[in-house]
C-alpha cells in the first residue's frame, strides 16, 4: 500500500511542495513495525471508507454532520521574519475552511466536466482559545526556539503529545510554522529544493504521538489562497488522501492511481497549469485538484471528501476524538482569534542577538522591541535596572542606555481589559575599554589558552585546541581537529578586544593553514567582529573552502598537519566589510568554524600568529599586499603593483617634492588578485625625487620614487 518515495523531487526541483511520503518512509526504516500498523490501519480506512459511501448509495446516513476541528498554530522562531503575525494565520485558516467548504472565490473558474463533484466537505477548521491546561488562547502560539530551522530527519516535536501542557494531537490538530524545512541534517542550503510542508497519513504513528501534526514553512502562511492550499493540501493527508498520481512525492513519473474512483489515473503536474480538461493518461485529468502539484488547485472531489470524512470518523491515530462535543467544548474553537485573553510578554533586542540573555558595553545602548502575543497588548510598560535610562518606556519600540556595568535585568509589563503579564530578561553589561590599547602579538607558546581569549563550544565535541607539533613561527598553534568533528559542528574563538579609534591604521593579521578533505566538502570559517562587547557580530572575512585550501594543504583525505610554508596570511583590516570598526574603541574579533554540514569529519584547520599591530600598520600592511614601485630608479614609466587578498577601493596620486599632483588614479574598486598599473606613461616627469601615495579601503601608505 506505501511506494517508497525518494527526494528525487526535492534534489531537482527548486521547490518541493509536500515531503510527505518521504517523510513517513524515514519512519519506516527506522521502525518496520511501523509500516505493519500503518498498513493494517490503512485497511481499517479503505473499509470505512467503502463503508461510509454505501450509506451514503442507500441513504442511511442523516443531514450532513459538521466536523469542528480545533487547531493551534505553533510558530517557531528567532525573532526573524519567519515570526509571522497572528493575522497571517487567521486569513490562511480562512482560505482553509474555503477549500474545505467548496465556498473559494475561484470556484466558479473550475472546469465544469469536475465542477459538480466539488461538494462542501461539512469540515471545519477553527482556532482553538483553551489551551491544554485550560489557559486562554487565541489559538496561535509564537516559541522563541532555534528548530524554525527544522531538520526533517530529526525532528524535535517540543510542543506536542500528551505530557502536563502539550496539545495532544487527538484533541488539536498541530500545525508547526518553521522558517526553512532540511530533508536531513544537511543545511537548507544545500538541499536542493525549498521544502513547503509535510506530514504523517493516519496509522503512521501510533495514537497521540507528537509527530502527528504537520509542518509548513511561514512563507506558505497568509492570505494568498494558492499559498494557503499548501496547508489545505497536507490537511488533505492528514486525514488521509493520497496525491492524484499515487502514493509519491514525485509528479510526472508514471500514470497513477490513488483508488479515489472520481480522481481520473494521471501522472500529476508539477508547478505548471497545463489547461484542464488535460489528456496524458486519462481522457479528462483533474489537474485542478488540491493534491496535485500542479499551479492552478482548486477542489477536492466527492469521493475525497467521503475519505476525509470517513477518517474523521474513524478511530485511526484518534481523529474521531477531535470533533466530539467533549473535545470541541473545552477547547471553546472560533476561527477569527478574538477570544479576549490576557497577552504574553515577550520582547527581543534589535541591536544584539536573538536570545534571552543580552550582552552591551557600559554606556552602550541597546534597541528593544515588543514581541508579545496571544492578544492585542492596549498599554505596556518597560523596567530595567542598575540605573539604566529608558527612552521611551510606553512604546512598543524602545532603546536602553546601561551605564553600570554587571548583570542587569530588563522587564517588559503588557496589558489588555483580561489581564496583564511580565516577562524578564538578562542584559550583561562588560566593560568597555579595550583589553588592548596598541601592539599586541599572540603566537600561542604560553602553556594554556591566553589571557581574556575564550573558547565558545557551541554544539559539544571536539573544539579547538592547542598543538604543539604544528605551527607558523615558534612551535604551537590553535586548531580544529576536523578529522574526528562531526557534520555541522559548530566551534568559536574569540580575541581579546581592541582600540583600533585611537590607532589609526592599525592592522590586525593572522595565519591559518588549512586543507580541504575532497572537492565536496564546504567546511565554513568566518572571521567576525564586534563593536558591542559581543553583544552582535557581524561577518568580516568568509572565505570558501576551496580558496582556504587553495596555497595551503590542498586537497586531501589525509590527515592534514601543516609545515611553515603552507601557512598563509591575511590582514583583516584590509576588507572593506571591517571599515565600520576601524573607528571603533573596542573591537573584539572571534573565529567561527563550522564542519561541513552534510558530510562531517572532514581534515584540520590550524590558527597562529594573530597580532594587532597598533603602531607598525602601514608599514605591515604595504607588506601585507606586497606593494612596490618598479623600477627604481627609472629614467622614463614606473609601474605600481600590489595583491589583494578581497574587493578593494584603492587609488593612487604622484606627488613631487614640493607638494604638487603631477599625476593621480581617482578611486577604483578592484576584485582580489595581482594588480599593477604604469606611472609616468607619457615621460613627462622631469629628473627628481617623487612619492607615490597609495590608498586602500581608507589606509594611506607610500613608496619613494626617484626619476634620473
Amino acid at each position: 500500500m506505501f511506494i517508497g518515495s525518494s527526494v528525487l523531487l526535492a534534489q531537482e526541483k527548486t521547490v518541493a511542495p509536500c515531503q510527505t511520503y518521504n517523510a513517513m518512509d524515514q519512519v519506516f526504516a527506522n521502525d518496520p513495525s511501523a509500516r505493519v500498523r500503518y498498513n493494517e490501519e490503512q485497511e481499517k480506512l479503505r473499509l470505512a471508507t467503502i463503508a461510509y459511501e454505501e450509506s451514503l448509495k442507500n441513504k442511511k446516513v442523516g443531514a450532513a454532520f459538521q466536523y469542528t476541528i480545533p487547531v493551534v498554530f505553533h510558530i517557531l522562531h528567532t525573532y526573524g521574519s519567519e515570526n509571522i503575525p497572528d493575522a497571517n494565520c487567521i486569513a490562511a485558516l480562512a482560505n482553509m475552511n474555503n477549500d474545505y467548504a467548496a465556498t473559494g472565490s475561484d470556484k466558479g473558474t473550475i472546469n465544469p466536466t469536475f465542477a459538480p463533484l466539488y461538494i462542501n466537505s461539512d469540515i471545519k477548521l477553527m482556532l482553538a482559545h483553551r489551551d491544554p491546561l485550560g489557559n486562554c488562547t487565541n489559538g496561535i502560539v509564537h516559541h522563541y526556539n532555534v528548530n524554525t530551522t527544522w531538520n526533517q530527519a530529526a525532528p524535535n516535536y517540543a510542543y506536542t503529545g500528551t505530557g502536563a501542557g502539550q496539545w495532544n494531537p487527538t484533541k488539536y490538530l498541530n500545525i508547526y510554522v518553521v522558517k526553512s524545512i532540511c530533508p536531513s541534517s544537511a543545511t537548507c542550503s544545500t538541499s536542493g529544493g525549498i521544502i513547503q510542508g509535510y506530514t504523517y497519513k493516519p496509522g503512521t504513528w501510533a495514537t497521540g504521538s507528537p509527530a502527528d501534526c504537520f509542518v509548513v514553512i511561514s512563507t506558505e502562511v497568509n492570505n494568498n489562497i494558492q499559498s494557503a492550499r499548501t496547508l489545505s493540501h497536507e490537511i488533505g493527508h492528514w486525514l488521509n488522501l493520497s496525491h492524484t498520481w499515487g502514493n509519491t512525492n514525485n509528479p510526472g513519473v508514471a500514470c497513477g492511481d490513488e483508488g479515489v474512483a472520481d480522481t481520473p489515473i494521471t501522472k500529476g503536474f508539477f508547478s505548471t497549469c497545463p489547461g484542464s480538461p488535460y489528456s496524458g493518461c486519462s481522457a479528462s485529468e483533474n489537474v485542478e485538484n488540491i493534491m496535485d502539484y500542479s499551479s492552478c488547485v482548486k477542489m477536492f472531489t466527492t469521493g475525497q471528501t467521503n475519505v476525509m470524512r470517513a477518517t474523521l470518523a474513524s478511530g485511526t491515530s484518534g481523529r474521531n476524538n477531535l470533533w466530539t462535543t467533549t473535545n470541541v467544548g473545552p477547547t471553546q474553537t472560533d476561527v477569527n482569534g478574538t477570544a479576549l485573553c490576557s497577552p504574553i510578554a515577550d520582547f527581543y533586542t534589535t541591536f544584539g542577538t536573538a536570545t534571552s540573555v543580552y550582552t552591551v558595553c557600559a554606556g552602550g545602548t541597546l534597541g528593544f522591541t515588543d514581541a508579545s502575543y496571544n492578544a492585542t497588548v492596549t498599554s505596556r510598560s518597560w523596567a530595567a535596572t542598575g540605573g539604566a535610562t529608558i527612552a521611551s518606556p510606553t512604546a512598543a519600540v524602545t532603546n536602553i542606555t546601561f551605564p553600570t556595568m554587571g548583570i542587569q535585568s530588563v522587564s517588559l509589563t503588557v496589558t489588555n481589559g483580561a489581564g496583564s503579564n511580565t516577562v524578564v530578561k538578562t542584559v550583561n553589561v562588560l566593560n568597555g575599554v579595550a583589553n588592548y590599547a596598541a601592539t599586541y602579538q599572540e603566537s600561542f607558546e604560553g602553556a594554556s589558552l591566553p589571557t581574556n581569549w575564550s573558547i565558545i563550544n557551541q554544539t559539544g565535541g571536539v573544539t579547538w585546541q592547542k598543538i604543539t607539533t604544528v605551527a607558523a613561527t615558534g612551535s604551537n598553534s590553535y586548531y580544529m581537529s576536523n578529522n574526528t568533528n562531526p557534520n555541522g559542528a559548530i566551534d568559536i574563538l574569540e580575541t581579546p578586544s581592541y582600540d583600533f579609534l585611537n590607532n589609526p591604521g592599525a592592522m590586525f593579521t593572522f595565519k591559518y593553514a588549512y586543507a580541504r578533505n575532497s572537492a565536496t566538502f564546504n567546511d565554513v570559517f568566518k572571521v567576525q567582529a564586534s563593536s558591542n562587547c559581543g553583544g552582535s557580530w557581524s561577518d568580516i572575512y568568509v572565505p570558501s573552502a576551496a580558496t582556504m585550501a587553495s596555497g595551503s594543504g590542498g586537497t586531501t583525505s589525509s590527515p592534514f598537519f601543516a609545515t611553515p610554508a603552507q601557512f598563509k596570511t591575511y590582514t583583516l583590516t584590509t576588507h572593506p566589510a571591517f571599515n565600520t570598526f576601524k573607528s571603533q574603541p573596542n573591537v573584539k574579533i572571534r573565529f567561527y568554524w563550522q564542519e561541513d554540514a552534510t558530510n562531517g569529519f572532514g581534515n584540520n584547520f590550524f590558527l597562529d600568529d594573530v597580532n594587532f599591530n597598533g603602531t607598525l600598520g602601514v608599514n605591515e600592511l604595504t607588506k601585507s599586499i606586497g606593494f612596490v614601485v618598479y623600477p627604481n630608479p627609472t629614467s622614463g614609466t614606473a609601474t605600481i603593483e600590489f595583491t589583494l587578498n578581497d574587493n578593494s577601493a584603492i587609488s593612487y596620486s604622484v606627488i613631487d617634492v614640493i607638494g604638487r599632483v603631477v599625476e593621480q588614479q581617482k578611486t577604483l574598486n578592484l576584485a582580489p588578485g595581482h594588480h599593477a598599473y604604469t606611472i609616468n606613461e607619457s615621460n613627462t616627469f622631469k629628473p627628481g625625487i617623487y612619492f607615490v601615495s597609495f590608498e586602500l579601503n581608507g589606509q594611506k601608505m607610500s613608496r619613494k620614487l626617484i626619476v634620473e
